[in-house]
């Protein structure tokens, strides 16, 4: 039995969420919150160069990155018709959401997965023509 596109569009869309969440709590609880390594991180002399990688991470939430980039590539997507600009939107968003920084990260998403919608509906409509 062939899957239909709709369950190809929303398997790909959880696969997406599942992927970004994942990646995202290895982020937060193994890198980002963790007190031994902003111990570490805060010491004098020469610092480990997860350190840098450790400080990018804490900035991109201090200043919405995740949610601003979300936005960015769900607006590439509605524009560009792009599945893979609304998949990007939607990993974004749920890394954001994850690394703190809800709401722009929320919109995001939200806008990220309409317009994944968007590109289904066009496809479907395409292929019925």
């Amino acid at each position: 039995m062939k899957a239909s596109p709709l369950a190809r569009t929303l398997l790909g869309l959880a696969l997406t969420v599942l992927v970004a969440y994942a990646a995202a709590a290895a982020v937060r609880y193994g890198l980002v919150q963790r007190d031994d390594l902003g111990a570490v991180c805060e010491a004098i002399g020469p610092l480990p160069w997860w350190c840098t990688v450790r400080l990018a991470f804490i900035q991109g939430f201090v200043y919405g990155i995740y949610g601003y980039a979300s936005l960015a590539f769900a607006a590439l997507g509605y524009w560009r018709r792009s599945a893979d600009a609304a998949h990007a939107a939607v990993a974004l968003g749920t890394a954001g959401m994850v690394l703190y920084s809800f709401t722009w990260s929320a919109v995001g998403f939200l806008a990220g997965a309409l317009a994944l919608a968007r590109v289904h509906d066009e496809r479907q409509q395409h292929r019925e023509a």
